[in-house]
């Protein structure tokens, strides 16, 4: 019989800066994986389930900024204090008159920007995921920059995304077990075509990873909304 999965988000809980941004109020929205998911046709199965386990993905949060000043109201009594609910707030819909109706124009974005909008991923991770002994494998690390990068375009356009391309400069090797940190940004836009930048934390300011993607947005019509 198939162990219940649980999602240890007291690994999270457990340090200080994980807690502040989870009470920053302006993420306004924090989604956790679906327990238990018995959708017969669900996206995201390398998540939801393969990477699932308490030695691999043991918790993940994935959580939006969509900056200009929005915000949540916080209960900070209510975030995260074992094993509260999470809360979520539907985004604002980002999705512009502007590319759905002019597929050839072009917006360039400027990640450095603290409006711009932003999202984030959190990962607990365990052992199962290694390369070498007690280090992070590399195409795991791509993994976290792909989904942290295609959450924000879920977000932002309310709507899917498939990768065209990723490029991932590794900058130090990441000692598991961890708590990761992976953050995404819009670079450029035009019509479906979305360029992104995106980084692998600790949260703290060290900065193991550095991605850079290029997505194709869904056709209009397609997306869920």
């Amino acid at each position: 019989m198939t162990s219940p999965k649980i999602e240890r988000l007291e690994d999270f809980t457990n340090h200080e800066w994980c807690n502040k941004l989870l009470s920053d109020p302006s993420i306004t929205h924090i989604s956790k994986r679906q327990i238990p998911d018995t959708r017969a046709a669900i996206s995201n199965t390398l998540f939801t389930r393969t990477l699932f386990t308490d030695d691999a993905v043991r918790a993940f949060l994935s959580l939006y900024r969509p900056g200009k000043g929005q915000q949540r109201d916080v209960n900070e009594a209510e975030i995260f204090t074992g094993s509260a609910p999470i809360h979520e707030v539907t985004p604002n819909n980002h999705a512009t008159e502007v590319q759905r109706q002019n597929a050839k124009a072009e917006k360039t974005f400027h990640p450095s920007d603290p409006d711009a909008p932003e999202a984030i991923i959190l990962v607990s991770v365990g052992n199962d995921v290694d390369g070498g002994i007690r280090r992070l494998h590399g195409g795991v690390t791509a993994t976290f920059l792909d989904q942290a990068m295609g959450t924000l375009l879920s977000y932002f356009y309310q709507n899917t995304s498939a990768t065209s391309e990723l490029n991932v400069t590794y900058k130090k090797a990441i000692t598991t077990p961890c708590i990761l940190l992976c953050r995404a940004k819009v670079l450029r836009e035009k019509g479906r075509w979305i360029e992104t930048v995106g980084s692998v934390e600790d949260g703290q300011g060290t900065v193991f990873a550095e991605g850079r993607g290029a997505f194709v947005l869904g056709k209009v019509g397609t997306a869920k909304m």
